[in-house]
């Protein structure tokens, strides 16, 4: 069973919601541990952690650890949430603010020293801060070498130019310190924004539950009717099953290494010797999207 943290803006878009949906999908299903959730970027609304939250007692797992930033607005990029006062009031969650929460960098480490070496995957589907911080400490980085076995990131396209968890609001400085600075023992394997703006989904929703997720797709930009590119999943979906599953093959891995400029815009490097990849789907975009609905409409269990 894979064991799995979760590092998520969970913002302003809502395919952060569909990919925790994912998360507890997989849980559900025996596939994962879910060891913690870690909250990048600032809500002006200060709550969008209590998204997380709500989604966590939906799933009826509300003790799962949720670590935030403790970067100041004008540290990090902030937004007003699309959806955080709706599922703020509308769900049940732990009632924390933003503020309450643990440092994200102190869970990570928590985490992180309980585990085995070797057997963690992280899933980033957000900005890069909270992983360059972890590395800034000499504990976290050893941490990440000791216990981690892969990182799937979601950010930059490929195999060239620039994306928003790279480049957004001065991020690009985070991106360079986590990319270049992180183990070189650690595979990094990055899901692009070419690749996911062809994987619609979210429609599913309509006839689907009542849900902090489905309120989530309500709300961002009318993805419950129109859809919307499922970039996280992806990233979720490799971090959980990899490039195959029962026998079927569902990514190409290109590997080789990416080199980001100081305006946080990638580009590609291709070598077969590389540990760290970027994704290519191996089946229709179309069925990718299939698996991946399936598991955000998945309903909890309850024992």
């Amino acid at each position: 069973m894979k064991k799995i943290i979760l590092d998520t803006d969970i913002l302003t878009d809502c395919d952060d919601a569909g990919a925790m949906a994912m998360l507890h999908a997989f849980a559900n299903l025996g596939e994962i541990e879910i060891l913690g959730i870690i909250v990048n970027g600032f809500d002006n609304n200060k709550k969008h952690s209590a998204v997380v939250s709500a989604i966590n007692y939906y799933f009826n797992r509300p003790d799962i650890p949720i670590g935030i930033t403790k970067r100041i607005k004008g540290e990090i990029p902030s937004k007003d949430s699309i959806y955080s006062k709706e599922i703020f009031e509308e769900y049940k969650h732990d009632g924390l603010l933003d503020s309450e929460r643990p440092n994200a960098v102190d869970t990570y480490e928590k985490i992180l020293s309980e585990q085995e070496d070797n057997s963690v995957t992280i899933v980033s589907i957000g900005f890069l801060t909270n992983l360059a911080d972890l590395l800034k400490t000499e504990n976290g980085k050893t941490l990440v070498a000791q216990k981690v076995k892969l990182i799937s990131i979601m950010g930059g396209r490929y195999p060239s130019g620039g994306e928003y968890n790279f480049n957004f609001d001065g991020t690009a400085k985070d991106t360079i310190a986590f990319i270049n600075n992180c183990p070189k023992s650690v595979p990094m394997i990055f899901t692009g924004f070419e690749f996911g703006i062809g994987v619609i989904t979210g429609k599913q929703y309509k006839q689907a539950p009542n849900s902090p997720m489905r309120r989530a797709y309500e709300l961002a930009y009318d993805s419950i009717n129109v859809g919307r590119p499922s970039w996280d999943q992806i990233a979720l979906l490799y971090g959980a099953r990899g490039d195959c599953f029962n026998g079927k093959k569902m990514f190409e891995l290109k590997y080789g290494i990416n080199s980001i400029a100081d305006d946080g815009r990638n580009k590609w490097i291709s070598d077969n010797t590389s540990i760290h990849a970027y994704l290519k789907p191996a089946i229709p975009e179309t069925e990718i999207a299939n698996i991946i609905e399936e598991l955000m409409i998945a309903e909890p269990v309850f024992e």
